[in-house]
């Protein structure tokens, strides 16, 4: 990725007719989210590496590849885009700087009037945060320490110079922890579902967690979907917004949650895989900036989005 070069003269929304809105990373877990929220219209197209959207006007898209981002935006003209595209990041993989980067890049020299980008950066950004600091703010320092965490970090840095020192209209969702039906199959919801399923079989006799005591913020993965779309087609006033429940519960709270919701009487037996306590996360969003400017709040139960994931697992 080359450092950004200066663009030729905005398009603006209002030489165009109709709003036209790009989803990208359509195929991934958030992404299949927004594009339920948006509905099957005429002015949404999806941008993914695999065509599995028949019913959808799709696009590929590799942010890999800068060519295919630019016949994408050369074909849609798109007035919003929403990126949900992103990796788990790894040592040796490409990161999500360097796709966002492309993308940011790559609409800067296309001269589109692009009126909204949206990009779907992580809590995890924030690192370590004391529970005297909870409920984490925006304003609050990014002291991420995990590999996906920093590079979250950078992509946000990368944000904030395209926006701030060449215009264009960035904005980050820093999304907690969503849950639901197609979610990865690593997060502990949907593991400790599936070994509920084996237990209840015989297949295993404990379950294992990390650690019970751990504390998250976790929402439908819907209520994200809709905050994405709130700052898209609004007129967001800051850079980075939180997208959470702005309620923190432990893993062992949750686990009970998935036994009464399976039916249980009483709780199968649970290991934890590490004997010290996780270093303290950003356990619980503060979520007044997007609840003020936009009207948002999560509508999903919680139990709601288990139940979801605990019907995908028993299928």
């Amino acid at each position: 990725m080359s450092f950004p070069q200066p663009a030729p003269r905005l398009e603006s929304v209002e030489e165009r007719g109709t709003v036209k809105t790009l989803v990208l990373g359509a195929e991934g877990f958030i992404g299949r989210a927004v594009c339920h929220v948006l509905g099957d219209r005429d002015d949404v197209f999806v941008g993914a590496r695999t065509c599995r959207f028949t019913a959808r006007r799709t696009q590929y898209v590799d942010l890999l590849q800068p060519s295919s981002i630019a016949a994408a935006l050369a074909k849609v003209r798109p007035d919003v885009v929403i990126n949900c595209a992103g990796v788990v990041t790894a040592r040796g993989i490409p990161t999500n700087t360097a796709m966002t980067g492309n993308l940011l890049q790559t609409v800067l020299n296309s001269g589109i009037g692009i009126r909204s980008i949206v990009v779907c950066g992580s809590a995890a950004a924030y690192g370590p945060v004391r529970h005297a600091d909870l409920p984490v703010h925006e304003s609050s320092p990014l002291g991420a320490l995990s590999l996906y965490g920093v590079d979250k970090v950078r992509e946000e840095s990368l944000g904030r110079l395209y926006r701030y020192s060449f215009g264009l209209p960035v904005v980050t969702a820093r999304i907690f922890n969503p849950l639901g039906a197609g979610m990865p199959v690593q997060h502990i919801l949907p593991s400790v579902c599936r070994q509920l399923q084996q237990w209840r079989s015989g297949r295993r006799e404990r379950l294992q967690v990390t650690r019970l005591d751990s504390v998250y913020d976790y929402l439908s993965a819907a209520d994200v979907a809709r905050a994405l779309c709130a700052l898209a087609y609004g007129q967001p006033k800051e850079f980075a917004y939180n997208v959470g429940s702005g309620q923190g519960i432990s893993n062992g709270a949750l686990l009970q949650r998935v036994f009464t919701l399976a039916g249980f009487r009483g709780a199968p037996p649970v290991d934890e895989l590490n004997s010290t306590p996780d270093p303290p996360d950003a356990g619980r969003a503060d979520t007044t900036a997007i609840n003020f400017e936009f009207g948002w709040a999560p509508e999903v139960a919680l139990n709601d989005s288990i139940m979801e994931v605990l019907n995908e697992t028993a299928q």
